[in-house]
């Protein structure tokens, strides 16, 4: 980078932070940098886990869009965002393919338009903040492109149902500073590591006052929020033990699916008795809860007489209604959680009497889902259990409506649909950010892996394989108290995105 002098006020246009060779880095030069900022920061996710390429992929796609034409920098953002989900997302076709049984054309008709929707968010965060605030001063630029970043992400996680998925703050998990995430959440992790590329912007521009002054900010705030201990133990430990069959996908829905599944979870079970909760994955057993509850319930009363309370995932009918849940059954108890965030085209179909020609094309399973309702609270082993099935785990404000009165979080769920991509890894991944963010440990059951359980402070204290059969045991400690992040939820951190953005806007209004 070679810094040039912008005049404060001046409406003349900042020219390029990139030179090579004495000439700015423009035009598809800099559309492929921006593409490989995207792929690049694909690699601080897991399974790879190089957290600190995320500071240095945005602050290369930041350097780029500086001094950038507004269409043009549209045009870096698409190739921001092409890249970044092509290559991090690139498991939603196997599921189709593989267990959707959709044509390959379908297959990738549909990847296809799922990553250039998510690619519109950077392109259009690209166009704005080159359009109307491109002229600002570059650190108060550079704080509303952070601001920016981080609304789109919230934006992501909410719009159309959402996707909630890899969300730069979740590759704080294993760095020294994840004590930010039980303080600000996900939102407030993306937040941080978007200031630390500014940082990074501003010493390679040669802006040294600017970029020490940020960079004292965030570690003194560091310094005052970290050593906190926001939860603290609650009661004695829970021995738990996870059931990860591996039953493949297509067996499973076969036609000695269910009586298949039953004699292996039941079998595999025994090695667990004597555990305070045995958990089964989501839907192990393919049938609705009355249609095996003899088989279920004179099992649980087996496993019941050696002290272990049997949780599954099983379908649920309500015949009043006549509706279909995915949930979460306690044996003992009856209490049932109804899955409350459905995924779309995978458990329901949006707009159905438009997409009906789609429904007809894929063979999924129990795909007319209703969704459930409630706060995901239920009684079980002594304490109380915040329930999630498989995806909701990616939803912050599902999982907070558990919260104080939950001493854990109980997540199952059935990764079978990721097949051998970086899906299982990254869903791994949010249930650790979820962790420690709520200040909850969680215990998460999968049908083919990774099954896991986790402590509090986001750390994995036993795992799985993937594609294994196995019996997972360990302990869990449950926890009272609240962190900032479940109190306040994303609320704060908007807040100061939202004034983030002020002197940049100031700066316009000047001009």
């Amino acid at each position: 980078m070679t810094p040039h002098p912008e005049v404060s006020g001046s409406v003349r246009a900042p020219r390029p932070l990139l030179w090579l060779a004495g000439r700015p880095v423009v035009g598809w030069s800099a559309t492929g940098l921006s593409a490989l900022a995207g792929a690049v920061l694909v690699l601080a996710f897991a399974p790879f886990d190089l957290h600190l390429l995320a500071p240095l992929a945005l602050a290369l796609w930041f350097a780029v869009l500086r001094g950038a034409a507004p269409r043009t920098a549209l045009r870096h953002g698409y190739a921001f965002g092409l890249a970044f989900f092509g290559f991090g997302a690139t498991w939603i076709f196997n599921s189709l393919l593989i267990f959707g049984a959709a044509p390959w054309l379908v297959a990738s008709l549909v990847t296809l338009l799922f990553v250039l929707g998510l690619a519109l968010f950077p392109a259009l965060l690209a166009w704005v903040l080159t359009r109307y605030l491109g002229h600002a001063p570059l650190p108060a630029w550079l704080l509303a492109m952070v601001a920016g970043f981080v609304i789109l992400e919230l934006l992501r996680g909410w719009l159309l149902s959402g996707f909630p998925w890899l969300l730069v703050g979740h590759v704080l998990v294993d760095s020294p500073a994840r004590g930010w995430l039980p303080v600000a959440g996900e939102a407030g992790g993306t937040l941080l590591i978007g200031l630390l590329a500014a940082v990074l912007v501003l010493v390679a521009a040669r802006r040294f006052s600017a970029g020490a002054l940020l960079l004292a900010g965030l570690l003194a705030a560091s310094a005052a929020v970290l050593p906190w201990h926001w939860v603290e133990p609650a009661g004695p430990g829970l021995s738990v033990g996870i059931v990860q069959g591996n039953v493949e996908q297509a067996r499973k829905w076969g036609e000695d699916g269910v009586r298949q599944a039953l004699s292996r979870y039941t079998e595999m079970s025994a090695e667990a008795a004597g555990v305070d909760l045995l958990v089964w994955p989501e839907t192990a057993i393919p049938a609705f809860y009355f249609e095996v509850s003899r088989d279920l319930e004179r099992f649980s009363a087996t496993m019941e007489a050696a002290g272990t309370e049997l949780v599954i995932g099983i379908f649920h009918y309500d015949p009043v209604d006549q509706a279909m849940y995915n949930s979460i059954r306690h044996l003992p108890s009856g209490a049932t959680y109804d899955k409350r965030q459905l995924v779309p085209f995978g458990e329901y179909l949006p707009l159905r009497d438009r997409l009906a020609w789609l429904d007809r094309l894929l063979d999924i399973p129990m795909s007319d889902l209703s969704a459930g309702h409630g706060s995901g609270r239920v009684d079980m082993a002594g304490q109380v259990a915040g329930l999630s099935v498989c995806y909701e785990a990616a939803y912050a404000r599902r999982i907070r409506t558990a919260l104080p009165e939950a001493g854990f979080l109980l997540n199952v769920s059935n990764d079978a649909w990721f097949g051998a991509t970086l899906a299982p890894h990254q869903h791994l991944q949010i249930a650790r950010v979820r962790a420690l963010e709520m200040g909850r440990p969680m215990i998460r059951a999968t049908n083919t892996g990774i099954s896991a359980l986790i402590d509090a402070d986001g750390r994995v204290s036993a795992r799985a394989g993937l594609f294994t059969r196995e019996v997972l045991r360990g302990d869990v400690q449950p926890q009272q108290g609240h962190t900032p992040a479940a109190r306040f939820g994303p609320w704060p951190v908007l807040l100061l995105t939202l004034l983030l953005l002020l002197p940049a806007l100031r700066s316009r209004r000047r001009a």
